[in-house]
């Protein structure tokens, strides 16, 4: 316990996990294993030992060698000033902030892979959308959260199905004391106008026998101030960029049941309410602009999670769950169409229900093996006009899967898995417009994924640890029975007999500790996608998804923390990456930048204080495929301050785009210019 109580007094929050010793079968000594980059300026886990850290933070299933997850924690999100998700994630080296400009979407590629092949989970849970399997992570707030954690390398087969390129989770707070709470609001202002509001409140019980978590967050933003150079009509007028409404409410209530020391039960509600709208095109191709509205993006989950250890040797982990979607578009191609209310409609109305099981044993001194059991339905029903009936897709997904964990001997450790997963496709209809119905077959599907990591940790607290996989995903829905392609006006050619893709993948990574106060960790892969599934043009109207060949991606991460004089935290996150397509009729690869950088400091003059500084930069990328657009490299510049008045009670500020730079990930699609922020927060 040396190396983690050194990180706990100099708050240097690096690369934590936990090691069962399960030598003694009637007391589970920990021991620190192996490492995730936190990235963080405070400490993640400053009070109580590894193994309560952990529970409060990772809920997906994995042995403890086999859990690489890189975290990063609520505090560091709060003074990153990181609101939703997207932007939150793009912290983690390796992960780059996407933005689907036609569509106003954020969302992130994890060394390469993006959102279909990273899937995303509520503590664990799925919650992708059934249809596509993306999700708009611009409408996730990450207040209330407790952490997100991001696996980049050995990703544990244990978790679920479709698992190709990673995994992305979500952890909600849960309480840690007998009666805890906050409540904030935050103003802000952009172009001398008062243009949005944050608020969020939580309130947490916790006893003997369980805990109580409810929360409740919102952010509304009237418009979204350009920056000052722009001077561009379709764009915006008067500084407000035309059509940027939005409006994410998210309600959050967690029960859980510890009749136990080593059970825990827990029940999870989460609602959200979205509203967005999509600022049309502003760039130089002849690209034409359009005036897209969402009146519904909403979310709603229900999920039951178990732990329950049966005698010294075997642990039984159970969950349930059902998720919902419900997704209204007005498409409006004009300003007259918006101002006329005259546009097209599409409404989705979408769940899935699963459950899965896992069953772990503990051997002998410190190796365990795991079985898993997943089953997971996902049903995609929607409409092309109000009143419409319904066209309706069903798939039915299962997966089987093993992990073991081998303690070498004290300082060497290999964790291998294997699954068998298969889709069953159980519908596919769809009403034509001339008043038939067609029937798609059935186009059932089956991959087996494998996966190994060896790790070694040095007597100095270093460790190195190298990883190979073979994972595969499932084509989504989307990609095998679209009709259109409403965003570029093109129709569609169905292809429902898609094969998975496959990602084989070869990662190696050293933690490293310079002294007790900095850290670093260096990572270098290669990941090779094999029957890629990729747009293609039949001609200038006309697409289809196809597995196109093959895409590989080259890649390093690095991230750097430290601690200098106990006044001043420094972070770095730095990635690169070469993507190579190997068919040259799929194009470019979009929303990817060759380089991103992160860096921060936070000078805490004296304790009240604490003033933060954070960078962030990134390189070209093309926005479409033929490599015509592209989003040229940009630095952005950000500044807060937080002040605790006395205990419990604090202020902050911020300016987001000190600079008013005019920056975009998707050409045309202008960021915001510079913003400010007041708030209050109020902790118990």
């Amino acid at each position: 316990m040396e190396a983690t109580d050194s990180l706990q007094s100099t708050q240097l929050a690096l690369y934590k996990k936990k090691h069962i010793d399960t030598g003694d079968k009637d007391k589970m000594r920990k021991t620190t294993l192996c490492t995730a980059v936190t990235l963080c300026m405070t400490v993640g886990f400053t009070t109580g030992d590894v193994q309560a850290a952990d529970d409060d933070v990772m809920t997906v299933w994995s042995s403890p060698v086999g859990n690489t997850s890189e975290i990063l924690d609520q505090e560091t999100i709060t003074k990153l000033d990181k609101r939703n998700v997207a932007d939150a994630l793009s912290v983690i080296p390796g992960v780059s902030l996407q933005k689907s400009g036609g569509r106003n979407e954020l969302q992130v590629r994890v060394r390469g892979f993006d959102n279909r092949q990273v899937p995303v989970f509520y503590d664990g849970v799925p919650i992708y959308v059934p249809y596509d399997g993306n999700l708009d992570l611009g409408r996730f707030l990450t207040a209330n959260l407790a952490s997100l954690e991001v696996s980049k390398g050995y990703t544990s087969l244990l978790q679920g199905p479709n698992q190709m390129g990673g995994s992305i989770n979500l952890t909600t707070e849960k309480p840690k004391k007998e009666l805890e709470g906050n409540i904030s609001y935050r103003q802000g202002w952009a172009r001398g106008k008062d243009n949005a509001f944050d608020t969020n409140a939580s309130l947490g019980m916790k006893g003997d026998l369980g805990y109580l978590q409810i929360s409740g967050s919102q952010f509304k933003q009237r418009f979204s101030g350009l920056p000052d150079s722009v001077d561009n009509p379709v764009a915006g007028k008067d500084g407000k960029r035309t059509n940027s409404e939005s409006d994410d409410k998210r309600g959050i209530v967690k029960l859980g049941f510890t009749p136990r020391e080593n059970d825990e039960y827990t029940f999870t509600y989460i609602k959200q309410d979205g509203e967005k709208q999509n600022p049309p095109y502003a760039g130089d191709s002849e690209q034409k602009p359009k005036y897209w509205q969402w009146p519904e993006y909403d979310k709603e989950s229900y999920y039951y999670q178990g732990t329950t250890k049966l005698g010294d040797i075997f642990t039984l982990k159970s969950r349930a769950y059902r998720d919902t979607f419900k997704n209204t578009l007005l498409m409006y191609n004009s300003l007259s169409d918006l101002k006329n209310k005259k546009g097209s409609y599409s409404h989705y109305d979408d769940y899935t229900d699963g459950a899965g099981l896992q069953l772990s044993a503990d051997l002998r001194e410190r190796d365990q093996l795991s079985f898993a059991a997943h089953w997971k339905e996902d049903v995609h029903r929607e409409q092309g006009e109000r009143n419409a009936p319904y066209d309706r897709y069903k798939d039915r997904t299962w997966s089987l899967s093993s992990e073991y964990q081998w303690a070498v001997d004290d300082q060497w450790d290999v964790v291998a898995g294997i699954s068998y997963d298969w889709r069953d496709s159980l519908e596919g209809m769809k009403h034509e417009k001339d008043g038939s119905i067609t029937h798609y077959d059935n186009n059932n599907q089956n991959a087996f994924n494998w996966q190994a990591m060896t790790k070694y940790n040095f007597e100095n607290r270093d460790a190195i640890a190298l990883s190979v996989s073979d994972r595969s995903r499932f084509p989504t829905l989307k990609e095998r029975y679209t009709t259109s392609r409403p965003a570029f006006g093109q129709t569609a050619l169905v292809n429902p007999n898609l094969k998975a893709e496959r990602a084989r993948s070869v990662d190696l990574t050293y933690t490293g500790y310079i002294n007790e106060n900095w850290g670093y960790e260096a990572s270098v892969y290669y990941n090779r996608i094999s029957d890629a599934i990729l747009t293609q043009n039949i001609d200038a109207d006309t697409v289809q998804n196809r597995n196109s060949g093959r895409v590989d991606y080259t890649g390093l991460d690095l991230g750097v923390n430290g601690l200098i004089a106990d006044q001043v935290k420094i972070g770095l996150s730095y990635s690169l990456i070469h993507s190579d397509v190997k068919d040259k009729e799929v194009g470019k690869v979009t929303g990817l930048p060759t380089q991103t950088v992160m860096g921060w400091v936070t000078y805490t003059p004296w304790q009240p204080l604490s003033l933060t500084l954070s960078e962030e930069a990134r390189s070209s990328s093309y926005s479409n495929s033929d490599g015509s657009q592209k989003a040229a490299g940009f630095a952005v510049t950000n500044v807060r301050a937080d002040y605790e008045i006395v205990k419990g009670l604090s202020v902050n500020a911020s300016v987001n785009n000190v600079f008013d730079t005019a920056y975009a990930y998707t050409e045309g699609f202008v960021e915001e210019g510079r913003n400010y922020w007041a708030g209050i927060e109020y902790k118990f």
